[in-house]
This record gives structure tokens, sequence and C-alpha cells, in this order.
């Protein structure tokens, strides 16, 4: 469950007025997906729309509603063009729609729209350089290890990021539980441990992406010890390693932020492909 419909359950449960702002309907280049919402109250905004002078004044329209207290004429729906006029140059439109909060609309509330899912397995230097670029991605991540110290004290936190943590001395067995098409990123603290993770992960055919940090001699050494086992060739040459995008050099390539940056790219790049998204 998102953050969004968290703290729209909270208010609704303790009485607060507050308006859902939705993107109904969309057409052309824009900068949120059908079906996002946000939230406002007379005091405070949670999600996004896309931001911009959309935002400003879909939010200035919510809260217009909440002094007056004119909430009974909700929904409202209005088309609008994100041209010149608005101080956007989008060349899209959008339908947005005013709703009260209420428990129909929380009974409505459209499915999460993650991007993709991902099982970070290791929360060492990359591992937490990741997180911290994801922050905000509408993604949904597992992150796992067997040092429950390892992680961050507070985690991060976002209302489009999705985040659990699974603490397990098999963190192969957690490839099991990934859902279909899920991404599985292995940069734990011990090679052992990375081969034991990509042995089941490789034996998955219906996961989109499967990474390993490393030199291409150790996945090359990898690959051989799990090729005696009996692991068939295709399944082999799905193993991402190295990892990130191959023409991002120097600027400190090798440091956890570069990595991160360059592996978050690269699965951003990778899921925009398998869906047929491009960048506007």
């Amino acid at each position: 469950m998102s953050a969004v419909r968290e703290q729209a359950e909270s208010w609704f449960a303790a009485g607060l007025s507050a308006v859902i702002i939705e993107l109904t309907s969309v057409r052309g280049s824009v900068p949120r997906e059908q079906g996002t919402r946000m939230l406002v109250s007379m005091n405070a905004a949670l999600g996004t729309i896309g931001g911009g002078r959309l935002e400003f004044e879909a939010v200035e329209q919510a809260r217009a509603l909440l002094r007056t207290g004119d909430l009974a004429h909700l929904p409202q729906r209005r088309t609008i063009a994100l041209g010149p006029s608005l101080g956007q140059c989008c060349g899209g439109s959008v339908d947005l729609t005013w709703f009260a909060l209420d428990s129909n609309t929380i009974a409505m509330w459209p499915p999460s729209a993650f991007r993709f899912e991902l099982q970070i397995h290791g929360a060492g230097h990359v591992g937490q350089a990741l997180l911290q670029v994801l922050h905000g991605v509408p993604c949904s991540l597992t992150w796992v290890d067997s040092r429950e110290a390892a992680w961050p004290d507070p985690l991060p936190s976002h209302p489009l990021t999705q985040l659990k943590t699974v603490c397990s001395e098999s963190p192969e067995d957690v490839i099991h539980q990934a859902a279909a098409d899920s991404y599985v990123l292995i940069t734990t603290h011990r090679h052992d441990v990375d081969e034991r993770i990509a042995q089941e992960a490789l034996k998955r055919e219906d996961l989109a992406w499967v990474g390993m940090i490393g030199s291409k001699t150790k996945r090359a050494r990898i690959l051989s010890r799990l090729a005696q086992r009996g692991l068939a060739a295709s399944a082999l040459q799905r193993l991402v390693s190295p990892i990130g995008l191959s023409n991002i050099e120097g600027f400190g390539s090798k440091t956890p932020a570069v990595i991160a940056l360059s592996v978050a790219a690269q699965i951003l790049q990778t899921s925009s492909q398998s869906v047929g998204v491009h960048p506007r």
C-alpha cells in the first residue's frame, strides 16, 4: 500500500477534511501516469501529480473547496492543456478530478503503479547508495541481508517507493518469493553468498534481470561452477556482471555513489525497454 493511501486512511479515521486530486486521464506528453493521486488538507499535501503550475493550481483549488466546505458537489473534473497558458510546455493534456476524502474514494484507490520490483541483496555501501538513488522512484524494493545491524536507522521513506527489509541467513531462499518480472541485484559482502543467490536467481526464467557486482573474472569463475552444477548455458548468459552502464568511465566510477547511479540507470533503462516506455 502506498504511503499516500495510508495517510488518507489515517486522516479519514481521524475525521480530518481533505481532498484527493487524481490524474483521471492523460494524453500525450505529461509529467505523471494516469491514476496518480495526491492528498491535500489545509496545512499539508502528500504525493505529487507532477509539480509545476499544474500541481500548484490543483492544490489551490482543493484548498479553496476546503475553505468553503463545499465538498458535497465533488467530484469535480477539469480538462487541462499543458501548454504556454499554464507555463508548462509538456504538450499533452490531462483530466484532473477532485474527490472528497471519504470511504468510497479510499475503497476505489487505484492500484500502485510500480515501475518495477527489485530485490537488493546486500546492505553494504553500494546497497545503501542505491537506496538513496531510488528514493522517490515508483518501485517496490526488497532489501535482503543476513546482518540486521547493516541497515541504516531510520530507513529511507518516500510515498512513491515501497521498501521492506528481509533479514535471512539464507538469502537465496528469498529469490523464490520474488514476483515474476522482478529485478535482482546481488551485492553482498561475500562472494560465496553472491554465488548461491545467483544460482537460484538464474534458475528462474521469469525474472526480468539478474545483476551481480564484480569483475569479469568473478563472473567467469562463478558461471563455470554453476555450469558444472548443471545450469543451462541459456540461464548462465542472463547474468549481468559487471553491472552498470558500460559507457560511464572516470568520475570515481568505482565509488558506491557512482556505481549506484549507473546501476539505477541500467535498471530504469531495461525496465523502460521491457514495457515500451520512452523518455520524454
